[in-house]
């Protein structure tokens, strides 16, 4: 993961959103598995809502920083 976000970061801007995609990709690979380790109980309930609410704001940047990609002029905060 760590791999695909430098090669992301430091990619020509033009070809960046497909290596934030594989990140994405990656990041709910991730985020799928440590679900499946929950239900199998082999991670405890609190540790598993903190591991999953990072990964859920991990998500919200990549998201965001796709989209800022995408489209470089819209503005993403309402002021």
């Amino acid at each position: 993961m760590l791999e695909l976000l430098y090669l992301a970061y430091f990619t020509e801007r033009e070809k960046k959103v497909p290596k934030v995609i594989d990140c994405i990709f990656n990041l709910d690979t991730l985020k799928y598995l440590v679900q499946v380790a929950w239900e199998a109980k082999l991670i405890p309930q609190k540790p598993y809502e903190s591991v999953a609410l990072k990964l859920t704001e991990t998500g919200k940047m990549l998201g965001g920083w796709k989209g800022h990609l995408e489209n470089p002029d819209k503005k993403n905060r309402a002021l």
